[in-house]
């Protein structure tokens, strides 16, 4: 298989927190005037919301605990954390990566942010197999993420998603034999950089008494117009080429993939996209979509877990990992269990 001589390190913990409070997506939508067709057709049943003391990475240092007791290793052992939240963090400024060094106690490890939207935790892998594969002494490497989108998110007909909250952690090490990244692909389209996010708060757009009047510190889709027809036409093909792509440079076809992870954001996409790859629904994240729904750039990673969990997984299965991020990027991942 090419490129399996580079897989070099291997996911050896997965940790999550997800809140208790499960908030229905119907609700939501009834909440927004949102056509409950509407919410149907993006699959998720609920998402859950974080209580409102609750901060990002209060949620990230949860999971990050989880997944060290997950992989049986100390906070000691970590050499580079890197924070891959993919919404708003406790701040603007400093960096999140800091305060989690600070919180799970990780006195050896050097820190960082990425910010990749969505697509943050799966780029951040292939930053981390980067780092390990260096060979100058990075043993191990933590990708962590929390997200708190109830608490910047107005739910509408422009974008039909609805996300929730939760926190993610990956543990890579050099050497570990499972769960290898073996390669994967990432395309960006700029054009579309500006079609979701928040429009106030930077330097192009100050906050004021004006912008918070107008509720321009809410995530949103920022063009309807170009969104729902110029992006949406090219959306689908482009996620298309980046899996195909993934599995022609590992000289695979689709029938060979045991399992596949796709971001939480859309049940018909994801269903339209298996449809076209010949890959059975049977063998993707979809029920795990429709219970739990978006929350951020750990969804992927979550339903990989929930897979292990659920006894889909057997060694050497091959799984694909899927998402993408506002900005706008499609990260596609090869895996071996």
């Amino acid at each position: 298989m090419a490129n399996s001589e580079k897989a070099g390190c291997g996911i050896a913990g997965l940790g999550f927190y997800l809140p208790a409070k499960k908030v229905p997506v119907l609700e939501l939508a009834a909440r927004a005037g949102i056509p409950e067709f509407v919410a149907r057709f993006v699959g998720a049943e609920t998402v859950r919301e974080a209580e409102p003391a609750m901060l990002p990475t209060d949620m990230a240092i949860r999971a990050a605990a989880a997944a060290l007791e997950n992989a049986g290793l100390g906070p000691e052992e970590i050499d580079l954390i890197i924070y891959c939240g993919a919404g708003l963090g406790d701040y603007i400024l400093p960096p999140s990566a800091g305060r989690i060094q600070d919180g799970i106690k990780a006195k050896n490890a050097a820190c960082f942010d990425l910010g990749q939207g969505c697509g943050g935790m799966l780029t951040g892998l292939e930053v981390a197999r980067g780092q390990l594969a260096l060979g100058d002494g990075c043993e191990t490497v933590l990708l962590v993420t929390g997200d708190k989108w109830s608490a910047f998110t107005e739910h509408h007909a422009a974008d039909a998603v609805f996300f929730g909250d939760g926190g993610g952690a990956v543990i890579v090490r050099r050497g570990h034999q499972r769960l290898q990244p073996l390669t994967g692909h990432q395309v960006a389209r700029g054009e579309y950089h500006d079609l979701w996010g928040i429009r106030a708060g930077g330097l192009r757009h100050p906050a004021s008494a004006a912008t918070v009047a107008a509720n321009e510190h809410l995530y949103r889709c920022l063009d309807p117009q170009r969104a729902r027809h110029e992006f949406k036409e090219i959306y689908l093909a482009v996620m298309l080429a980046t899996v195909r792509e993934t599995l022609e440079k590992a000289g695979l076809r689709s029938a060979d993939i045991a399992y596949f992870s796709m971001v939480n954001a859309n049940l018909k996409v994801q269903e339209l996209l298996l449809e076209q790859l010949e890959i059975p629904l049977a063998r993707s994240s979809a029920a795990y979509l429709r219970q739990y729904g978006h929350f951020g750039s750990q969804d992927i990673f979550f339903n990989l877990d929930l897979a292990i969990r659920d006894g889909r997984l057997q060694p050497g299965d091959l799984i694909v990992m899927l998402t993408t991020g506002i900005g706008f990027s499609w990260v596609c991942s090869l895996i071996r269990y």
